[in-house]
């Protein structure tokens, strides 16, 4: 990750001022990720032998509804993590030049910093935190398409200086 001043830095990403105009957030994600192409390399490989059995007249043919319910399932999963990825990444926000870069796993866009239209801080609902001012929340940018980025994920008043640079920068709650 370039230098620069340090906002706001943990485990679920770094946010980093270089100079007054731009702003770099890295937010990759939870490992999510891992788990679910994990499983469903898994729940795949194991349908591919129950069909290879089924054909082999080694087993009744019902067992393929199995098969093909793991197959869905894995379809289905793998699908909902690519649509969550587009949340995550390396994010670029550049005021001088008016542009916001974001690179992806798998993909790089770049998107006119005019696609801004607020900023928001809701919480993150994947946690259990007793204590209502260190509960996590997102650090997210709202674009005119109706997405979101997630720019990072922090208590409330570790997100402060982050939120305070795009305010600077004329992005509004």
């Amino acid at each position: 990750m370039p230098d620069g001043d340090v906002l706001l830095s943990n485990t679920d990403g770094t946010i980093l001022a270089q100079g007054p105009a731009v702003l770099v957030c890295e937010c990759r994600g939870d490992g999510l990720d891992l788990a679910v192409h994990r499983v469903a390399t898994f729940a795949l490989v194991a349908s591919l032998v129950v069909a290879g059995i089924v054909t082999a007249r080694a087993a009744p043919f019902p067992i393929l509804f199995i098969a093909g319910t793991w197959t869905a399932g894995a379809t289905a999963a793998l699908l909902a993590v690519r649509r969550r990825r587009r949340l995550h990444g390396l994010f670029r926000l550049d005021f001088e030049r008016h542009e916001l870069i974001q690179d992806g796993r798998g993909f790089r866009r770049t998107l006119p910093i005019q696609a801004i239209v607020g900023v928001s801080t809701p919480p993150a609902s994947d946690t259990d935190v007793d204590e209502p001012g260190l509960a996590p929340r997102w650090l997210l940018l709202h674009l005119s398409t109706g997405e979101q980025l997630r720019l990072g994920r922090a208590p409330a008043y570790a997100l402060g200086p982050a939120l305070a640079f795009l305010r600077r920068a004329g992005v509004e709650p």
